[in-house]
């Protein structure tokens, strides 16, 4: 028999939204009603929010005394990150695998089948650079970075991490956003979530993407997934003669002139 499927309400649950009423029968509270819900009321909100006027939501605000933090004090001023897919790999440069050189040339063998792109795997194969250790903590280092090992009392190395993918796709988003699949915000956007901004005229979050074209996923590592999209990366091109997309109308539009675009700025 076909499965029957039902819906049941409770008594604080009402079914359906009231409809609502005709136009010619609403009165001035309920238009001025539907009006402030729509994007004027959002826009009236971020205002209020802004100045702060709105009641209390009951989540965390940045506070004024802790310089932004939430719950204490913000010491982070701003983050760089340099995301380099396809780079060095950390086995040549800050990974020192003392196993891996002893087993160089033997069969690799991880005890269980892994999954590779396109290829079976070959034998291990040790760094072909030497390695030291450096600084007071005695990080070792390969020899393919010598002026970043004098640096390594003031870096922190996580040698814990691990990716549920070796595709590049996936990977590229786990790396961003600690996701294999899209949707989730990226690690900039979530800086720009919780640190805030020093000056709203200016992005929060901005992306310089490699001259040479995009990584896997394109723009999607640098999206802010669920988060309010104010938290997104703007992409920047510095060599561009329009460095931001978008931020100034086409020369040929006829409809956008400069008088036109400084009401929009102002």
């Amino acid at each position: 028999m076909p499965t029957r499927f039902s819906h049941h309400c409770s008594s604080a649950e009402p079914a359906f939204a009231p409809p609502l009423p005709p136009a010619e029968s609403r009165n001035r509270r309920e238009f001025l009603w539907n009006l402030g819900g729509g994007l004027g009321g959002i826009a009236l909100a971020t205002l209020l929010g802004d100045a702060g006027l709105l009641a209390d939501s009951g989540s965390p605000a940045p506070a004024a005394d802790l310089n932004g933090g939430l719950h204490h004090r913000a010491k982070a001023r701003r983050v760089v990150q340099l995301f380099m897919s396809g780079a060095a790999s950390q086995c040549d440069t800050f990974d020192y695998k003392p196993e891996l050189i002893k087993r160089n040339g033997q069969a690799f063998d991880p005890g269980e089948k892994v999954e590779l792109f396109q290829s079976s795997p070959g034998p291990c194969m040790a760094s072909p650079w030497g390695w030291k250790q450096y600084g007071q903590c005695g990080k070792w280092m390969s020899d393919l970075v010598p002026q970043l090992a004098t640096c390594v009392d003031e870096m922190a190395f996580i040698h814990s991490m691990v990716s549920k993918s070796n595709v590049h796709g996936p990977a590229t988003f786990m790396q961003n956003t600690g996701f294999v699949l899209p949707g989730f915000p990226s690690m900039g956007a979530w800086l720009s979530y919780g640190l805030g901004s020093m000056n709203h005229d200016l992005p929060t979050f901005v992306v310089l993407p490699d001259m040479r074209g995009f990584a896997p996923n394109g723009p999607g590592n640098w999206s802010a997934g669920f988060l309010p999209a104010t938290h997104q990366g703007t992409l920047i091109r510095p060599s561009a003669a329009n460095p931001i997309a978008d931020l100034f109308a086409p020369s040929d539009v006829t409809f956008a002139t400069r008088d036109s675009e400084a009401c929009w700025s102002n």
